[in-house]
């Protein structure tokens, strides 16, 4: 039994491994998040390998897993960077090497988009990154939504619209 385990784990994983790191490096943009992300992911698709490979579209519903355990990690450092000790000081976390200034402003608004999307309720965030990030056809984000794919339309123009809202202020940028 656990040899057929193996087996279907990496029937179902191989082909689509390249396309996990780089749904999760697009959602992370540091590369220990991203290993810690694919770690988590591989061990829930592990726990729920019958149930993966009997869904109808096993590669949208491994490819959501992934864009989950990203935002789970992004959703953890920014919890992080909002922790206060207990003397009341405040911990600043600087990173080593400064990015260059050009970059500064690409990755604060990048930043500001996927804090916005993180906001937006977990279907229409599902959506967003299974359809703009993933570049999943509609059918299958529906597939791996479980409704129609109307459905999933309605999902990406409502969380559009909320983030247009959010993010007017980026409007030269987005």
């Amino acid at each position: 039994m656990l040899a057929q385990n193996h087996r279907d784990f990496n029937n179902l994983i191989e082909p689509l491994e390249e396309k996990m790191i780089r749904s999760i490096g697009r959602i992370l943009s540091n590369p220990s998040d991203a290993d810690d992300a694919l770690q988590d992911t591989l061990l829930k698709i592990w726990k729920r390998l019958s149930g993966i490979i009997a869904h109808a579209n096993p590669e949208a519903l491994v490819l959501r897993i992934c864009a989950n355990s990203a935002y789970d990690v992004l959703r953890k450092r920014t919890r992080d960077k909002k922790h206060i000790p207990l003397d009341g000081t405040s911990v600043k976390i600087s990173d080593p090497e400064p990015p260059a200034i050009e970059k500064i402003a690409d990755q604060e608004t990048r930043k500001e988009i996927l804090e916005a999307i993180g906001r937006l309720n977990r279907k229409h965030a599902e959506v967003v990154i299974m359809r703009f990030v993933q570049g999943l056809s509609f059918s299958a984000i529906a597939q791996a939504q479980g409704c129609r794919e109307v459905t999933a339309r309605k999902y990406l123009e409502r969380a559009r619209t909320k983030l247009r809202q959010r993010l007017m202020h980026l409007a030269p940028f987005i």
